[in-house]
């Protein structure tokens, strides 16, 4: 028999209804917010590199490629065209000033040396006889002259008594005129040898100043053939290693080739490559970084190729501390040189900043990471400027974040 439910029972079982709806509608809310907080992506904090935007100094930089050399290398070049007949020292040898490398076959330059002190002796000959005949022929005229004078002054005085004579009517005026005319005839010969004298004693210097010139380059020519001979017993002139030499006995050298090289491996310098793009960004005078095995050393751009092969631009690097203990002959290096330097502005730890993610940057905020848009200004190897999106004390991430460029927030576990 059927009863009637009582009011109160039908609160109960409306309640009842009520709360489970609540609590499974809350529950289903709660598995919701779960899902969507399990699907946003994340990171763990130690995968994630932060860097802090401060104020500093920033500097621009490009990249090259660089090989440490010895900052002074020593050519050797064969002075005469001879034969190698021993070779000294082998390529990689340590050498000291004076050390003999090559000897060459002399032969020819000897017998050069020889025939070129006969022909020295020959001019000397020649000069010695040339100025005895040149004395001789002026003392002949200054006798002359000498004579001409005794003569001039005799006709002079036979001229005045004949004229005085004349005047007293004791002479003829025909015997007068003509000790006059001799008197005269007498001063033009005399002024004829005179003049005959000068031009034989300029004469004299002129011919010793050629003949002179002449035994002059011969002795010159015969010093050289005696320096060239000195050089062909090939010696280092400075302390070094010897870096390359010919390497055959027997092989003919000609005058001029270069035979060996010797290196001072007491100081480097820094020979750089870089793409042609940059050719005209790069320029004598400009600092560099030079960074090899953990340490970076200081030096300026002191020369730049202006030749472009294969798309490759050549320069060179002087460094401010040439006999650093890490440099090594042919150590490879990174080379960065400054190209712009800003002060007292944004500045952050470049990282993967401005090379991934484009203008954008991720900024920690209260534990999520935001990503923002970001303008760049300079950039270096180490740092780079920010010249707007970010302030001052901001957190930003400087890890690669190539997988979360769609993504507007990464939470940080």
């Amino acid at each position: 028999m059927d009863r009637d439910i009582t009011q109160q029972e039908r609160t109960r079982r409306t309640v009842r209804r009520v709360v489970i709806a609540v609590v499974a509608v809350a529950a289903a809310a709660s598995s919701l917010a779960a899902t969507v907080e399990w699907l946003r992506p994340s990171l763990d904090r130690d995968d994630v590199q932060l860097a802090v935007v401060q104020r500093g100094e920033v500097e621009a930089t490009l990249q090259a490629s660089g090989t440490v050399v010895p900052l002074v290398e020593q050519v050797v070049s064969s002075p005469v065209e001879a034969r190698v007949l021993r070779v000294g020292r082998r390529a990689g040898a340590t050498v000291r000033a004076g050390d003999e490398l090559l000897t060459l076959d002399t032969a020819a330059t000897r017998l050069e040396m020889e025939r070129l002190g006969d022909r020295v002796s020959q001019e000397q000959s020649e000069n010695e006889q040339l100025r005895l005949r040149l004395d001789e022929n002026i003392e002949t005229l200054r006798a002359q002259l000498e004579q001409k004078k005794l003569d001039a002054e005799i006709v002079h005085y036979t001229a005045t008594q004949k004229e005085k004579l004349r005047s007293e009517g004791l002479t003829a005026d025909a015997d007068a005129l003509a000790a006059k005319a001799q008197a005269r005839k007498t001063d033009i010969e005399l002024r004829q040898l005179q003049d005959a004298l000068r031009r034989a004693e300029q004469s004299r210097v002129a011919q010793l100043a050629a003949a002179g010139n002449e035994l002059a380059s011969v002795l010159r020519d015969r010093e050289e053939s005696r320096r060239q001979l000195t050089l062909a017993m090939l010696r280092a002139d400075r302390d070094g290693v010897l870096t390359w030499v010919v390497p055959e006995v027997g092989a003919t050298v000609r005058k001029g080739d270069v035979v060996a090289r010797i290196a001072d491996l007491s100081a480097y310098r820094v020979t750089a490559t870089i793409s042609d793009v940059h050719a005209s960004r790069i320029g004598a005078g400009m600092r560099a970084w030079v960074k090899l095995d953990g340490e970076t050393l200081s030096g300026i751009v002191d020369s730049v190729d202006p030749r472009i092969e294969s798309g490759v631009m050549k320069f060179s690097v002087t460094l401010d501390a040439p006999a650093h203990p890490r440099l090594r002959n042919n150590l490879r290096a990174d080379v960065l040189v400054v190209t712009g330097r800003r002060a007292n502005t944004l500045v952050v730890r470049r990282g993967a900043l401005g090379r991934t993610n484009g203008n954008n940057a991720f900024v920690l905020r209260d534990e999520t990471l935001v990503r923002v848009p970001v303008r760049f200004g300079l950039g270096g190897d180490d740092t780079i400027e920010i010249t707007s999106g970010l302030r001052e004390g901001d957190q930003v991430a400087i890890s690669d974040m190539t997988d979360y460029e769609d993504v507007e927030k990464v939470r940080i576990k």
